[in-house]
């Protein structure tokens, strides 16, 4: 009878852990995945070799954090990509120009271009993407003076987006401190922007 009892005992005792364990892991897989959309972010400043002579540039952006950080652009092209399912989210970036001192007089071809975009995977399954920036297709502007120099550097312009919940998006301004926002031409922009990552131009149709 005692043998009985202490097979009983142990039987109640294997499951009720079996199904404490199993509620557990249903509820953390549950606060996980439901309802969540994951989005990736992408950033792009290109610049033309004139504005590296002349100017310091200084990416200024917002990580998937919401943190605002800062980098060094020491070529004509820098690129940063991350991911967050934690929404809604605003991007932006920001190039910093900062002209060098004594500057040349001379014939300097600048040009910045400066652009963001992001891809949701919706909870539903569904994926939408979009790009804003600067106009890629401007011409470059010819500076002379050290005058000329500042006075395009303070122009350059900042992108801002504000990702939903939903994971759609609208233009928002971000303070980086001394920017001004750009014009952007979004279809444009967004075929561009993500024919950089090999997409094609009917990954920007709505």
């Amino acid at each position: 009878m005692k043998k009985n009892i202490l097979w009983i005992l142990a039987a109640i005792l294997i499951c009720g852990l079996t199904v404490t364990t199993l509620s557990a892991c249903s509820s953390d897989d549950d606060d996980k995945t439901e309802g969540k959309t994951e989005v990736t972010m992408m950033y792009i400043v290109k610049v033309t070799d004139d504005v590296l002579k002349v100017a310091d540039v200084e990416v200024n952006y917002i990580d998937q954090t919401g943190a605002k950080k800062k980098e060094k652009l020491g070529t004509t092209e820098w690129k940063k990509t991350f991911s967050t399912n934690t929404l809604p989210v605003t991007e932006g970036v920001w190039a910093k120009m900062t002209p060098k001192t004594n500057i040349g007089t001379g014939s300097y071809s600048l040009q910045v271009t400066t652009a963001a975009g992001y891809q949701a995977k919706l909870a539903s399954g569904k994926t939408i993407a979009d790009g804003y920036g600067s106009d890629p297709e401007a011409k470059p502007t010819t500076a002379q003076t050290a005058g000329e120099i500042a006075d395009w550097c303070s122009q350059s312009p900042t992108i801002g987006i504000a990702i939903d919940q939903t994971g759609y998006s609208k233009q928002q301004h971000v303070d980086f401190g001394g920017n001004r926002d750009a014009v952007i031409d979004m279809h444009a922009v967004c075929i561009w922007f993500f024919g950089l990552f090999g997409e094609p131009p009917s990954f920007c149709d709505k």
